[in-house]
């Protein structure tokens, strides 16, 4: 009944009444036929309450604990899609963008015949545009301070890094 309920919530899209039953009943179907399915709506569970660590986290643990699944690569494929949503701004710390690129690369790498794989390629160049415009505002930054030694090695290795950045010909100015 419980696994009746949770899996109606869950189609109702009321993921909040569907999130602890299905917590529970991971413990209950562990190491049973069910527990694949369990497992599976608890990760999307997470993933559709915005939580994207845990979501990732569960969705990397599917697809490590049923790797035979039909689902694997889905699940595979949501861990690394998980890590673009925590991406913050440009203006943040870029260590969750730097691992939303690597985790996406690595599924590519795992998986060269998803059908995901352009969606991968173009949430990648999203991700570096990121980086590109946090590399380009921080030599910027220096530059209005009068920080100009800076400037010039923020300057030149924003080059170095994205030698094909739209705002070339002003950081060669510059």
């Amino acid at each position: 009944l419980k696994y009746k309920m949770a899996v109606e919530y869950y189609n109702k899209k009321d993921y909040n009444r569907a999130f602890p039953l299905f917590e529970e009943l991971l413990t209950l179907y562990k190491g049973t036929s069910k527990a694949e399915d369990i497992y599976y709506y608890y990760a999307y569970t997470n993933y559709n309450l915005g939580d994207y660590i845990l979501a990732g986290y569960h969705f990397n643990n599917f697809a490590k604990t049923f790797p035979n699944s039909k689902r694997a690569q889905e699940c595979a494929y949501m861990y690394a899609y998980c890590f673009y949503l925590d991406s913050p701004e440009a203006s943040l710390d870029p260590t969750n963008t730097l691992k939303a690129i690597e985790e996406l690369q690595t599924f590519i790498n795992k998986y060269p015949e998803s059908d995901s794989l352009d969606r991968c390629n173009i949430l990648i160049d999203n991700l570096r545009g990121k980086l590109e415009d946090k590399s380009f505002k921080s030599a910027m930054l220096y530059f209005k301070t009068e920080d100009y030694r800076a400037a010039i090695v923020g300057f030149k290795n924003t080059l170095k890094d994205f030698p094909d950045i739209a705002q070339r010909e002003e950081l060669n100015f510059m």
